[in-house]
């Protein structure tokens, strides 16, 4: 009953280790009927002999575990080289057993051999599988990190639209005050110098936008001392025309402003996802009055808004990569904050559902 147990949980591991089902289903079908096949004969031995074992046909099944190493193998999965040479040294050593096969030259039995081969080569292939599945983990957190950057240029794109439209404007009406001016003769020095010293302070702001914003992506090398309440007026700078286009209130309190030693840029990439996030809410629920609040106090500052809420269900959720509940949304946003927030900046993200909305909380240790 134990070898076939033990049969019966190779074949498991097998089916785990080289992940068949997906790799490999005509194998997996085999190797289920195998399964079944072992079964039936565990129920047999508790009345009777075991077939597999009285005709050796348990070795000649566990043939399949070895194929599927081979096939994995040739698909290129570099843990089946180690698993493949593990069952193919302990399937030698079971042959050599059961035939008694070199026993007059040997003083240990070949099974004991082959279990201790078996057991290093099956480490090695688990090592190996760690490692990778290591690896795949960090290659999966850089394409979040790099979609995440998509996502915010995104919104930047769009802030700065929104921050360039009423200069635009304001210069669209300036050339054709100049070229109406000179249409009726009314155009001298005085109004043409100020009209370019009109077009000037758009030019300077739609400049001054693209020095913030370009400020804004630059990232810190080495932490710095900021103060809270600046960096957060700062960033409502580069989102205040959007908010105002979609009327949305900004109500910020600082009980007492507070100054840090970290990642300027860092907080303010976070606090802008925040803030975008709050916003989409109030649009998307078309909530009347819609306000933001941004409160202050030390080294905490807590965004709010008064959009209802969400589900406690969701509420659990919301860092997950990839889960989002708004249409063309990457699901990212909140997961890149979290992980900004706690693991490179050492603060703490809390989030929950408050009397207004939700709240998110940022407090640094």
């Amino acid at each position: 009953i134990i070898s076939l147990i033990t049969a019966l949980y190779a074949t498991l591991f097998t089916i785990t280790f080289l992940d068949v089902q997906k790799t490999m289903p005509n194998i997996y079908t085999i190797s289920r009927i195998t399964m079944v096949i072992i079964l039936l004969d565990v129920i047999s031995s508790l009345l009777y002999d075991s077939l597999l074992i009285k005709y050796y046909i348990l070795p000649f099944l566990m043939l399949i575990l070895i194929y599927a190493g081979y096939k994995s193998m040739r698909q290129g999965y570099k843990p089946a080289r180690f698993f493949l040479a593990g069952w193919l040294v302990l399937t030698v050593a079971v042959f050599l057993n059961i035939f008694r096969i070199g026993y007059t030259y040997t003083v240990i039995d070949p099974l004991y051999i082959g279990a201790a081969v078996e057991a290093i080569l099956f480490s090695l292939a688990l090592s190996l599988k760690i490692h990778l599945v290591h690896k795949e983990k960090e290659e999966q957190k850089e394409l979040l990190v790099h979609q995440s950057k998509l996502a915010s240029m995104g919104e930047m794109i769009g802030n700065i639209a929104h921050q360039w439209r009423q200069p635009l404007t304001h210069l669209g009406y300036t050339l054709m005050n100049i070229g109406e001016a000179q249409k009726y003769g009314e155009l001298n020095h005085v109004t043409l110098n100020k009209k370019i010293d009109e077009a000037n302070i758009q030019l300077n702001f739609m400049s001054q936008t693209i020095d913030d914003f370009k400020d804004f992506y630059t990232p810190n090398k080495e932490k710095e001392e900021f103060s809270l309440a600046d960096a957060t007026q700062k960033t409502l700078e580069l989102m205040q025309n959007s908010l105002k286009q979609n009327n949305i209130e900004i109500q910020v309190i600082v009980k007492e402003d507070g100054t840090i030693h970290n990642y300027k840029n860092k907080y303010k990439q976070v606090l802008l996802n925040l803030l975008s996030n709050a916003k989409d809410a109030l649009i998307e629920r078309n909530i009347p009055s819609p306000c933001i609040y941004i409160t202050i106090d030390k080294s905490s500052v807590t965004v709010e808004d008064n959009g209802g809420g969400i589900k406690e269900e969701v509420m659990q959720r919301i860092y997950e990569p990839y889960f989002t509940t708004k249409q063309n949304n990457s699901g990212i946003g909140l997961y890149m904050s979290k992980m900004i927030i706690e693991k490179n900046m050492g603060a703490r993200l809390v989030g929950k559902n408050s009397t207004k909305g939700i709240k998110f909380t940022i407090v640094f240790l």
